[in-house]
This record gives structure tokens, C-alpha cells and sequence, in this order.
């Protein structure tokens, strides 16, 4: 039996609960469901709502950092006796947990200097964070080159002294967490080479229907997966775009995440369903330059703007100049649409997308031009 949403880990209001810790969860690409592995046997589900986070806070192990005297902790894990007040706090990278933290410690009087931490986590040069930052704290565009007794040294021969040292780095991947296998056969930490952290705190890109309800906005996340459940209504198939949660985490610390799910940070696959998917040779044409690939399409009825938007995989390695292209076609047999691609995936297949009259045909449905 194959149930819409489990829940592991913790209890959920309104989903199916397991009763048995999880083992490890695989993810099956063909069927767009899980397999749950418990002591009591498997489980499948459409959905995967993971209340034990696989993710730990990570702290980088920076040259000198045993010399430091003051205290260190992670922006999402701060000790319940920490008073910032007056202090000189050094706050090293900048994930969301970090910028939501950095208003809260000015407002207390502390002195706060923000360093970047690269490649992991970098404070960009760009206008809008520094105008952000800068009212609210000093911001150190060198990387550090090393800690002392002290404080920091940064890449430039600049000393810093500071009390405190708050890491805003992302997270890792905990060694106790159950296995998880997602999109590709790729297990979770593949997908987290780079201490990313999961977008909007509960999404990550590689595990599609898997949602993350862990930290103390569980009631937040709740509300927010349950809009993207909305979202994932009529489809089989829900991932967050890479491209969506790589530009959250370079700019995380420049606002707090929507309180709402944004459709466009999503993709959306109905494969399957009514008929609508086509798997097989296509042609890929730019100014007259041609390349045969293999394509697995599918799409629907957007209701808002009532086009029907398709989407889908090329599995062959393509040109880069069909990669950044911002019109191609593509030809199925005697069809043929416009299409761009939208980026590279982990499992170094392309993702593509059109709107309008597909290159395949459809079952039961006529599409009209805007």
C-alpha cells in the first residue's frame, strides 16, 4: 500500500505516522515514491516528512581556532546563558540563521563585525547586502586567514578583536541520521558536499517529496510544507530547484525566507499521469546547429495563466552553447516548440522547460494559443 505522506521521526498532525524508527529511505525515480525501511518491514509513501533532521550545524576548523579564548557556537545552536550585550561579536559567514541573529545582537548593544567564509558561505560584494549589513554592523570582505587569543587576522594583515565568535556556515550531514537515497541513486551527503543548507529550511534539491520539519519553527515549517503539498497537487513529482536553493544560500543573509511557498522555486511533474509524457529521441536546434538527445517530457494546465507549461530531462551531455541559450527548439518527430534549459543536475542530466503547444502529443487535451 502506498500511502500519500508519512511522517518519521516525530508526530505530525493529520499524517500517517511510522511507529518504528526509519532505517533508511530510498527514492524511486520511475514511481515517484519512497521506500521506507523499519524494523517492521517497508513502508512506501509519495511524500517523506523527515521530523528527526538529518542536518547538524557546522563549524569550520579554522587555522588557530584552539587559541581562541572567548567563546564559539553556531548561529543555530546558541548556549541558553549567551548575553550578547556589550560584547564584540565576530559572526563568520552568513546563512539565514546567522542574518536573522545579526539585528538581535546590534539591538543589544553588541559590536558585530560579519566575515566571510568562502567558498562555503560568502558575504557578496554586492550593494543591497552591504547596505543591509552595514546598518546593522561592520561587514570584512577578506577572508580570515587565521584566529589568535584574541580575535581574528584577516587575508589583507587586518586584526580584529572580538569576544565571541558566532559561526553562520550551514549545516552537515549527521553520521547517525538514517540512510536516505534520493533522485539518481545519490544519498544525501552527495547533495551536501557544499554545506548547504536546506532551502527555506525545509527543502532539499536532489530529494524530491522529502521536506525537512526540524528546529524551532517546526509549526512554521508545518504551515510551509503543507502549502507546498498544495502545490504538489494534480503532480507526482515536487523538487526544489537547484538553481532556487543555491541563490538562497549565497543570499539568505539579506532577508528572512517567504512566508510562502514560491511556485517558480519548484519543479513540478505530473510524468504518468493522463497520458501526458513522452520519453524518447528529440532534436535540439540552435541557429541552424542540431544535436539528437534522448528527452523525457511531460507538463499541464497552468490555472493561473491557463498555458500549458511542459518540463523534463535531456540525459545526454550537451554544448554550452545550448546550455546558455536563451531560446531553443526542440523537435519530436513533426513537432516542435520552444524551450530553454534551465540547469545542470547533480545527475548530470539537464533540466528543460517550455510553455505552450508541446513537441509531444497529447492524449486528451487541446492547448490554445495565448
Amino acid at each position: 500500500m502506498t500511502h500519500d505522506v508519512i511522517a518519521v521521526g516525530g508526530q505530525v498532525a493529520g499524517f500517517t505516522t511510522l511507529d518504528s524508527p526509519m532505517i533508511s529511505a530510498e527514492f524511486d525515480d520511475n514511481t515517484n515514491t519512497w521506500t521506507i525501511t523499519t524494523d517492521a518491514g517497508q513502508r512506501q509513501t509519495r511524500v517523506l516528512l523527515d521530523c528527526g533532521s538529518p542536518l547538524i550545524p557546522w563549524i569550520p576548523d579554522l587555522p588557530g581556532g584552539d587559541e581562541f579564548r572567548g567563546r564559539q557556537f553556531h548561529a543555530a545552536a546558541i548556549a541558553a546563558d549567551f548575553d550578547p550585550a556589550a560584547q564584540r561579536i565576530a559572526v563568520v559567514g552568513a546563512d539565514s540563521a546567522a542574518g536573522r541573529l545579526v539585528g538581535k545582537l546590534t539591538r543589544s548593544g553588541a559590536v558585530v563585525t560579519v566575515f566571510p567564509l568562502p567558498p562555503r558561505r560568502v558575504v557578496r560584494p554586492i550593494r543591497r547586502a552591504r547596505r543591509y549589513l552595514r546598518r546593522q554592523s561592520e561587514v570584512v570582505t577578506s577572508p580570515i586567514e587565521v584566529l589568535s587569543a584574541s580575535g581574528i587576522r584577516t587575508t589583507d594583515g587586518s586584526r580584529h578583536d572580538v569576544d565571541t565568535i558566532i559561526f553562520g556556515t550551514g549545516f552537515s550531514v549527521s553520521d547517525q541520521h538514517p540512510g536516505l537515497v534520493g533522485a539518481g541513486g545519490q544519498a544525501l551527503a552527495q547533495f551536501w558536499r557544499d554545506g548547504a543548507e536546506p532551502y527555506c529550511g525545509v527543502a532539499v534539491h536532489g530529494l524530491p517529496n522529502y521536506f525537512i520539519l526540524g528546529g524551532p519553527d517546526h509549526e512554521a515549517q508545518i504551515r510551509y510544507v503543507s502549502e507546498c503539498l498544495q502545490l504538489m497537487a494534480g503532480h507526482t513529482r515536487i523538487q526544489v530547484r537547484r538553481s532556487s536553493q543555491r541563490v538562497f544560500n549565497e543570499r539568505a543573509h539579506l532577508h528572512a525566507p517567504p512566508l510562502r511557498p514560491v511556485a517558480s522555486a519548484f519543479e513540478l511533474s505530473s510524468a504518468g499521469l493522463d497520458g501526458d509524457m513522452y520519453d524518447g529521441p528529440a532534436t535540439l536546434t540552435l541557429a541552424g546547429n542540431s544535436q539528437q538527445v534522448r528527452v523525457r517530457l511531460s507538463g499541464r494546465v497552468d490555472p493561473i495563466d491557463g498555458q500549458y507549461h511542459w518540463q523534463g530531462t535531456v540525459f545526454d551531455q550537451l554544448t554550452d552553447e545550448l546550455v546558455r541559450a536563451r531560446s531553443l527548439t526542440v523537435n519530436v518527430g513533426e513537432r516542435n516548440a520552444s524551450a530553454r534549459i534551465t540547469e545542470l543536475t547533480p545527475q548530470g542530466t539537464y533540466s528543460i522547460a517550455g510553455a505552450g503547444t508541446p513537441p509531444f502529443a497529447l492524449a486528451q487535451l487541446e492547448v490554445s494559443q495565448p
